[in-house]
Parts: C-alpha cells; sequence; structure tokens
C-alpha cells in the first residue's frame, strides 16, 4: 500500500516500483545510530533517504569504523554503510544561515524529517518544530535523544551505554557475586529505531487520512525500559528489585540457560524445561540427568543449582555447534552464543539472504545486511552502499530544492556546501 506524499517523485532509482514508501522523501539529520538506522528502515522500504551532514563536523561513526583493510578513512568505515546503506548523500553547514535556509527549502518537499541532536539543539539552531511545521503542515518530524525534549534531563547528552545504564539494564545484566557489566554496546541505540519507525509509519496513516502532519518525540532511555517492564513490575507490586543471575534465564524454567562448551569462551543457549524437551535431552546427556528427583519441573527447579552444575559440566566438553546441532535434532530448543565470525558464516542467515553485496569506489566489494524484512509483493530491496560525503549535493539542490546552477555553485563557493 503506498502512502500519500507531499512530493512528486521521491524514489531512488534503485529502489523498485512497488515498495511500499515509494515516493517517500525523508530528510536524515541524524548522526551515530539510532537517527541514521531510523533512516535505514525506511530506505529498506524504498524511500528517498537524503542524509544531510557535514565534512566540517563528520558523523561520528565515520571515524569509529572498523575500517576496511584497517584503513582509517570516512569514506571506509563498514559500520557507516551498514547503517546508513541506500541513502543519498548531501553535505551542509548548518551552522550558517545559508545552510538552515536550505533545509527549509528541503522541508518544503519533504515527507518526514529526523533528528537526533541533544534535546533543545534543533529549536536553537531555529529548525525546531513550529519552524517547519510553518513551512510544510504536513511534515513528520521526529526528535530523539537520550531523555526526549522535555523534562529535566533534557539537555544531558549522550549515547546508548548511558541510555542502558539509566533504563536499568545495565544493574540487571552480569554475575551475582560480580559488578554489572551491562548489555555490550550502546543497547537502546538498537532499540529506539523500532519505535521510531512504527511511530513514523503510524503518523503516514493518520496523515492519510487528515492531511496533517506530527510532532514525534522519542527518549531512547525510555525506549529502553519497555523490554524491563517485568523488573519494574516486580518492584512495584512486590517490592523486590530483580538481581544479576548470570547465565540461567528464567527462575521458573529448568533446566535454561546459557552453558559453558569448549573452547575459549565459547556457550550454549538451552531450555529443555517441557517434559517432551527435557526427556530428549536426558537421552544425550550423562547418567546423573536420570535420577528421579529431576522427572518433574517442580524436582528441577528444587534441584536447579546441582542440575545446572551437572548439565554444565557435560556441555564443557562438546564443540558448541556441533552441540547445537545435536539437541537440535532431537527437538531441543538449543543455540550456541555466536560470535562476530560465526554469523558471517551462519547456514540460517546464508539461507535467508541476510548478506548482501556492494560495489563501492572507496572499499571495492564487500557484504553488508539486507534489509531485514520482505514485504510482498515488492519483494526484498538489494542492500546498497551507503552515501560518500555529499555524493548528490548538487542533484538533491537541484531536484529537491529547487535551485539553479548558479546558485549551487554561489552555495559551494560561500563555504556552505561543506
Amino acid at each position: 500500500m503506498k502512502t500519500r506524499t507531499t512530493t512528486e517523485q521521491s524514489a531512488p532509482a534503485d529502489a523498485p516500483a512497488s515498495a511500499p514508501l515509494t515516493g517517500l522523501r525523508v530528510l536524515d539529520l541524524g548522526w551515530v545510530m539510532v537517527g541514521p538506522m531510523s533512516g535505514r528502515y525506511l530506505a529498506d522500504m524504498g524511500a528517498d533517504v537524503i542524509k544531510i551532514e557535514s565534512s566540517r563536523r563528520l558523523d561520528p561513526l565515520r571515524t569509529l569504523g572498523p575500517f576496511r583493510d584497517g584503513k582509517p578513512n570516512p569514506e571506509r568505515s563498514l559500520s557507516y554503510h551498514f547503517i546508513n546503506a541506500g541513502k543519498r548523500g548531501l553535505t551542509l553547514d548548518l551552522n550558517t544561515e545559508t545552510g538552515r535556509e536550505i533545509v527549509l527549502a528541503l522541508v518544503r518537499k519533504a515527507d518526514v524529517l529526523i533528528e537526533s541532536f541533544t534535546g533543545g539543539v534543533i529549536d536553537r539552531m531555529g529548525l525546531g518544530w513550529e519552524r517547519l511545521r510553518a513551512e510544510n503542515p504536513a511534515l513528520i518530524m521526529v526528535s530523539t535523544c537520550l531523555f526526549g525534549q522535555t523534562g529535566p534531563e533534557r539537555s544531558v547528552s549522550g549515547v546508548g551505554t548511558l541510555g542502558a545504564a539509566y533504563a536499568g539494564a545495565s544493574a540487571l545484566i552480569g554475575w551475582p557475586d560480580r559488578p554489572p557489566t551491562g548489555p555490550h554496546g550502546p543497547w537502546t541505540d538498537s532499540v529506539t529505531p523500532r519505535f521510531i519507525v512504527a511511530s513514523v509509519l503510524a503518523a503516514l496513516h493518520r496523515r492519510r487520512r487528515t492531511g496533517q502532519g506530527c510532532y514525534i518525540d522519542v527518549a531512547q532511555a525510555e525506549a529502553g525500559l519497555q523490554f524491563l517492564l517485568p523488573a519494574y513490575f516486580e518492584q512495584a507490586a512486590n517490592g523486590r528489585s530483580p538481581q544479576r543471575v548470570g547465565s540461567d534465564a528464567d527462575p521458573l524454567r529448568s533446566p535454561s540457560g546459557v552453558f559453558p562448551c569448549a573452547g575459549d569462551d565459547r556457550w550454549v543457549a538451552i531450555d529443555a524445561s517441557a517434559n517432551a524437551h527435557w526427556r530428549a535431552l536426558r537421552a544425550l546427556a550423562p547418567a546423573v540427568l536420570t535420577e528421579p528427583a529431576f522427572d518433574t519441573l517442580v524436582g528441577r527447579l528444587r534441584q536447579r543449582e546441582r542440575l545446572h552444575a551437572a548439565l554444565g559440566e557435560w556441555t564443557a566438553t562438546h564443540d558448541a555447534l556441533d552441540l547445537e546441532r545435536r539437541l537440535q535434532a532431537v527437538g531441543v530448543p538449543a543455540q550456541r552464543v555466536c560470535q562476530a565470525n560465526d554469523l558471517a558464516g551462519d547456514e540460517d542467515l546464508l539461507h535467508d539472504g541476510y548478506f548482501g553485496a556492494i560495489e563501492d569506489p572507496q572499499i571495492g566489494p564487500m557484504k553488508i545486511r539486507n534489509p531485514m524484512f520482505s514485504l510482498e509483493p515488492a519483494g526484498v530491496i538489494a542492500a546498497r552502499p551507503a552515501p560518500r560525503l555529499g555524493d548528490a549535493t548538487d542533484a538533491i539542490l537541484r531536484e529537491v530544492g529547487g535551485y539553479s546552477d548558479a546558485q549551487v555553485a554561489q552555495f559551494r563557493q560561500d563555504g556552505v556546501l561543506a
């Protein structure tokens, strides 16, 4: 189903005409992950996403790497390609009045704008919601920062590691007798784009009925709270704060958890708490698991520590991938804990077409993640490179902004397009 847009033609040339967001134009003023990843999801559905950035203040993701062949260069960051695939690039100095005027010109022809500056920054730039709505009443604007645009913490800047700590995830992850370790990486950076994209799609449906745009404020730390609600409910209802449990998965399931395997830091996740799964596991595991005390779930829960220790001694003698296959073959839910190299050759990911090949002048041929969904009848949009700095600046200014070649040349001479 197509969305009604404010533009005449916005789809990138390599997006199929049947893609659901064909004709949608998105201005991406985000940086690092949350805003740009949200833009990538929209690009993966056929939208023309214009990445607005500046060579004078690089998107930090361009400097983080990893870099192709280990050679640092803003155009060679594989992380940047992964998160910004399928977009067009426009370099613009937003510290200049002319640069901000150009944004306003683009807003008049845009459907969605996403920004991820610290709370209040976009307003001080003169590009806040009230200003943009005056230029385009049908615009859908998304602001996303750590703590949102309102409240006492609105001006606090930070990344997803701080968001994970604020949400409470950091305190819940780790071993019970050690300090908290937190989730690996900036957890809320992965969670928040899902909320943003769902909100944008809902806003597009609303606009189709009403013709009105809207403003969406997404606090990244609050997005992280949604996946920890059982912990909050435990405190609110029972006055107990959940503690770190190490590799145990669920206090009401046994055996269920992550168990060591042969090799350096290799693990397998197993959930054999259901009686049928437990019987299948028993047939493979050592005789100690055949004790009558383990016959029922209640018995296994009462003897949970001893059972898990015995199971861990057995799994520690097996290769993680081999054990995963053996357990799955008899119907036991099991999955090895993968490292990055494991994922690159994972049979399920390869079978599902998770990876796609791209070609880029700066880094040559490489593989990145394809879109994470297939929408019928559009099918899957093939993986595409991320934009090089300003690679479509002139075309965007002419086609979207309505500027003449002479005006574009003057902008460049004045240092605005940098």
